[in-house]
């Protein structure tokens, strides 16, 4: 089983979400298509998975490989994983917002509340 993550991104590449992209992850996608393409150059298996997820016939079956083509790079490079979650960062948000709500906390914080309405009060005790 793929990262869900990973697989949020191989959705993307392989086009079946990209029109449910803002602005941001629009951006962020090609980000990290042109991340996945510099890498290709060097590594033809990331470069066949990422081609057959973006071809026009391509279904679930290249998304899913391609994630978990993604996956193994990632165990491989854990820089090149780590610029790869920076980059994909609000293509993954965007796809996994539910009621296009994204919720994104970094830091510390003592009491948070993260919510898309609030119906009555809150009370941090």
């Amino acid at each position: 089983m793929t990262d869900p993550f990973l697989d949020s991104l191989a959705t993307a590449l392989g086009g079946q979400a990209a029109t449910a992209l803002g602005a941001a992850g629009t951006m962020a996608l090609a980000k990290v298509r042109d991340l996945l393409r510099r890498r290709s150059q060097q590594d033809p298996e990331t470069q066949a998975a990422l081609e057959a997820a973006e071809s026009d016939d391509a279904g679930p079956a290249q998304v899913t490989a391609l994630a978990e083509r993604l996956d193994a790079v990632c165990s491989e490079d854990e820089e090149f994983a780590e610029l790869l979650r920076r980059e994909g960062a609000a293509v993954h948000n965007e796809i996994t917002a539910s009621d296009n709500v994204v919720n994104i906390n970094n830091g510390q914080v003592k009491n948070l509340v993260q919510t898309r309405e609030i119906n009555g009060g809150i009370t941090f005790n």
